[in-house]
């Protein structure tokens, strides 16, 4: 999976450097997301984010949030980064605000090549077998995305995105992916 996803961004970035980017004016835009999240293949469920930035050209700022959604299949092993487990959970939700870069690289007046990535400040809520209370894991990780999409108008696009939220502490891995659409209002 991990040699899937680095290929994927090292044939994102190729594309982006070797891609026309007509300028596009400076401005606002506000980026709304539905797609569908992956907890590193121990689980799928519904992801949601909005997006907010400015953009100078091909290249801007941006800052949102986003909802993986929860893992809840029951009983499940949460894995570590180097193999093996720490303890058996029945449910955990992950969320947590965006802060980074993007682009915007136009192929043609259309059809457009996207790239995100930054610092991703992350919560995960976990219910524990066993046990009475919840436990409560936050850290400071990394986001990174590419995607490919049509501007349907000067202030209005559609498109496809993968993103990938990287989420560890403490030996935990809550690592997930994200497949999604999204709309982009610029103005």
């Amino acid at each position: 999976m991990n040699k899937m996803i680095v290929t994927a961004l090292a044939v994102a970035v190729a594309a982006l450097a070797g891609a026309p980017s007509a300028a596009r004016a400076d401005g606002f835009f506000v980026d709304g997301r539905y797609g569908r999240s992956d907890f590193d293949g121990s689980g799928k469920d519904v992801a949601l984010g909005i997006n907010g930035g400015y953009r100078w050209g091909a290249f801007g700022l941006e800052g949102g949030y986003t909802d993986l959604g929860s893992l809840d299949h029951g009983h499940t092993y949460i894995g570590t980064p180097g193999g093996g487990s720490s303890g058996l959970h029945s449910g955990i939700d992950l969320s947590g605000w965006t802060l980074g870069a993007n682009g915007h690289f136009n192929l043609n007046p259309n059809w457009y090549l996207s790239a995100r990535a930054g610092l991703f400040h992350w919560k995960a809520d976990m219910d524990l077998v066993g046990v009475a209370q919840n436990a409560e894991f936050s850290g400071n990780d990394w986001y990174a995305g590419v995607g490919i999409g049509y501007d349907v108008s000067e202030r209005f696009g559609v498109g496809l995105n993968y993103d990938r939220y990287h989420a560890r502490k403490s030996g935990l891995d809550f690592d997930a992916d994200a497949l999604s659409v999204n709309t982009e209002f610029r103005f």
